[in-house]
């Protein structure tokens, strides 16, 4: 993700101690910030709990620490984000709470819209997302008619099995083999790396016409992990006018 010294210094880490701010400095931060302040707080509290487990009522106390962690990371999710510098640092904080398996989800509406809004984005709709770059367009073409495919497959099955037909084994050959061509279209898009805004809203649109009916392909995850990565490389070139000089990192 971007580096702290590559932007304003709004980059934050939640690994080790929970870092020394003035209080003058802690009132002039927004909600994302003090959201990613409290989870390194309760996150370092936790470990040194931990180091001391086995002490009477530890056991306790890191249930209750582990709680309130889950809580926290959550809430970074949901703090509003009005400035670039905030989107920037609630995305590096969602990637790494994913790759952890703090979050399932962490493209909320709200953190596309706040996205969407931080590139300043010009131009949208299938038409302009064809000119500009027509390789993602003709992956999310595919995706959207194999999803349509497969969930036409779903309702035969399901409208025979009410009806009392016969369960046929090609039926369920049929579906598997539309799930996996689904499965790595969607891993397509994931391995894309998109070089525009409006490719990026694509991929945000694509995760979240899906995760209503199949949250549990891994190919999701990988999706809003590329999403925030992608943004991450087209944030830097918002900010200063240049493509980063940091390969972007890969996916999956």
């Amino acid at each position: 993700m971007v580096r702290r010294d590559e932007h304003d210094g709004s980059g934050y880490s939640n690994g080790g101690e929970s870092p020394q701010q003035s209080p003058r400095r802690s009132e002039n931060q927004g909600a994302v910030w003090h959201s990613c302040y409290e989870y390194a707080v309760v996150t370092s509290r936790l470990k040194r709990v931990e180091a001391a487990a086995g002490h009477s009522g530890q056991d306790d106390d890191i249930e209750a620490l582990w709680r309130k962690r889950a809580e926290l990371a959550k809430g970074i999710v949901d703090a509003a984000a009005p400035t670039i510098q905030d989107v920037l640092m609630k995305v590096a904080m969602t990637a790494s709470l994913l790759s952890e398996g703090e979050l399932w989800v962490g493209l909320t509406p709200q953190c596309l819209e706040e996205c969407d809004r931080a590139l300043a984005q010009e131009g949208h709709g299938e038409q302009c997302l064809k000119a500009l770059e027509p390789e993602l367009w003709a992956l999310c073409q595919r995706v959207q008619e194999q999803t349509a495919a497969l969930e036409s497959r779903w309702d035969c099955v399901d409208e025979s099995e009410e009806a009392g037909g016969s369960n046929d084994p090609s039926d369920g050959f049929s579906l598997a083999t539309a799930w996996d061509e689904l499965h790595e279209s969607v891993w397509s898009v994931a391995r894309y790396e998109t070089m525009t805004a409006v490719g990026l809203r694509a991929k945000g649109k694509m995760f979240s016409d899906l995760l209503a009916f199949f949250s549990a392909m891994d190919g999701m995850f990988a999706l809003q992990d590329s999403y925030l990565r992608d943004f991450d490389h087209l944030a830097y070139r918002r900010l200063y006018g240049k493509d980063s000089p940091m390969p972007r990192r890969s996916v999956g």
